[in-house]
């Protein structure tokens, strides 16, 4: 019998670095491969090994030691903008590890012509094998036959690496099957909750709107759904496995062409309405007695995308919108009890200050009813609107998240002010860290690593977690900022892609210097996605790397100088 090749499933999460939020990182896509590769006749070559449970949580070091102790011949990664520089820094640093590895890489960020990606001297070694752009599953286990065999996975949106380090890239339309035969089946071991019971359900694949700034429809242009009954079987699943909150990921929901049917069955299978769903709609399509319905069966949260209310603008990023019609929806879900997060974006081709402040009083009219969302737009690899950048006049961020930093109407500084009235007028952007300096400090990592200095050489340090705190302690830090500053560089050249707390704990009131030189030294490390994130157009903010200073407990020192050190920080740090 021949050698099975032993193959692993990527997925590194959004690090987020607000304590409070448990994250999330839903492995739908590599559910579906893995079915897709257990129905195909590739399947008696592979072993598929489990992917590491650290990794979530662990530090890139710690993975990349549990990955190589499992001896992968090809790891599959799936790839957002919030993981896939991480992703392609730990596969660079797998291949160093196990020479023989093969890469494959899809996902919603990977897209031809990538700023990330692209690789303008085709060279032996490259950190990536094959590239599947799209929906993976009908070509898989083609492209694990290529990294078995060498045959060519001669399909559109894939591209693979020849043995000389040239790339090529198939042509044969892909087959479109049903959603049901993509999915794992209801009884799947993948088909289950998280640890804090929230669980996700697709049950249409396929969106009718076209939007410029969404790479979605760029890759799927037909609609293929669930029956009802199937919905019902796979809700039901979920429930008996422990789920209390299930999020529909539909791009569109009531877009299912038998939505009425599907309320239904979602209703009668949550008739105690033990469960609560999240749903993504178009409001304007939304009847009164839809909404009533939807309350029914348990629907509590109910994203719609509006966007802007300028007509104008609408039109050039293809995105119909009735207001009138929008208005009627929203109120209907808020007369059902529904709760609606409304979207708006700010930076999009035509739209001027007048529109963003239409918007954000478009917005205020609701109170405290609705969760507002006021959104940067990003120029994502695939999408129209990235596509004709220069034509509408966009300038953006080359690196994830792409943010737009400048327009045909808005300068960056204009981008700027309008982040300043929407944080002022719906709440700070993104998490924003609440307390930089105290005995108590909020925001704090729970992996964290004591450092003691007393003039001695510091030891270096390892980090454990993903989200990773250091504490200094001791008598005259500032004589010692040297070495304080030699660790901040290290750990950050040593983990470059996970977050980092840098806390200082004097014994007594040290020069505002000394926080003045470590900040300088973190501004000048290399950035991460995160503070791309978070940063005004035309200002760096820092969010992944960030320095605080905890207080002695029962001290009593002097408040202007905690005061003016927390000023100091929240300058510069998110």
């Amino acid at each position: 019998m021949p050698h099975s090749m032993k193959l692993i499933f990527i997925q590194l999460p959004r690090l987020d670095p607000d304590v409070a939020s448990p994250g999330e990182n839903n492995m739908a896509a590599a559910a579906c491969l893995r079915a897709a590769l257990e129905r195909s006749d590739e399947a008696p070559h592979w072993i598929v090994c489990e992917t590491p449970a650290i990794q979530d949580s662990a530090s890139d070091a710690r993975l990349l030691e549990r990955i190589v102790d499992a001896a992968p011949d090809a790891v599959a990664a799936t790839c957002y903008l919030w993981n896939v520089e991480r992703t392609l820094s730990l596969l660079r640093r797998l291949k160093r590890r196990l020479p023989g590895l093969r890469t494959v890489l899809g996902g919603p960020d990977i897209a031809r012509d990538h700023p990330v990606l692209a690789d303008a001297k085709p060279r032996r070694g490259a950190l990536w094998d094959v590239l599947v752009v799209g929906e993976g599953e009908t070509v898989f286990p083609a492209v694990l036959r290529h990294v078995r065999t060498g045959e060519a996975p001669d399909f559109s949106g894939v591209a693979w690496r020849l043995p000389d380090g040239t790339v090529r890239e198939g042509a044969r339309p892909r087959s479109l099957r049903p959603l049901v035969e993509l999915l794992p089946t209801p009884d799947d071991p993948a088909n289950r909750p998280d640890a804090a019971g929230m669980a996700y359900l697709e049950t249409s694949r396929g969106c009718p709107l076209r939007c410029a700034f969404c790479c979605y429809n760029m890759r799927r242009t037909s609609l293929s759904c669930l029956a009802p009954d199937e919905v019902r079987q796979r809700v039901r699943i979920l429930r008996e496995r422990g789920a209390r909150e299930i999020r529909l990921t539909d791009p569109t929901f009531n877009a299912h062409p038998s939505f009425a049917a599907v309320l239904d069955a979602l209703a009668r299978e949550n008739s105690d309405h033990s469960l609560a769903f999240f749903v993504e709609i178009r409001a304007d399509t939304l009847t009164d007695a839809q909404a009533a319905r939807l309350a029914e069966a348990g629907v509590a949260e109910a994203e719609v995308g509006i966007q802007s209310t300028d007509s104008r603008v609408l039109a050039l990023i293809h995105r119909p919108l009735r207001e009138n019609r929008v208005l009627r929806g929203i109120e209907a879900l808020l007369r059902h009890g529904i709760r609606p997060t409304l979207d708006f974006m700010y930076g999009l081709p035509g739209q001027d200050e007048g529109d963003v402040r239409r918007s954000l009083q478009w917005l205020a009219r609701f109170g405290d009813r609705i969760h507002p969302q006021f959104l940067p737009t990003l120029l994502l690899p695939g999408t129209e609107l990235r596509d004709r950048a220069a034509e509408l006049g966009l300038r953006a961020q080359r690196l994830p998240p792409y943010r737009v930093t400048a327009t045909d109407m808005l300068a960056p500084r204009q981008l700027a002010a309008i982040e300043s009235w929407a944080n002022e007028a719906l709440g700070a952007f993104d998490s924003p860290t609440r307390r930089f300096v105290g005995a108590r400090l909020p925001d704090l990592f729970a992996s964290r690593i004591a450092l003691r200095l007393d003039g001695g050489v510091l030891p270096r340090v390892v980090a454990q977690a993903n989200r990773q705190a250091v504490v200094f302690s001791g008598a005259d830090l500032f004589k010692q900022r040297e070495a304080i500053a030699r660790t901040l560089r290290r750990c950050v050249r040593d983990e470059p892609h996970i977050l980092w707390q840098f806390v200082l704990a004097p014994e007594t009131e040290e020069p505002l210097d000394l926080l003045d030189a470590l900040v300088a030294e973190l501004r000048r490390l290399p950035g991460h996605w995160l503070d791309r994130l978070v940063s005004p157009p035309g200002r760096r903010r820092l969010a992944a790397r960030r320095l605080f200073v905890r207080l002695p407990r029962g001290a009593h020192g002097d408040p202007g100088w905690a005061e003016e050190a927390e000023t100091l920080l929240a300058t510069h740090f998110h």
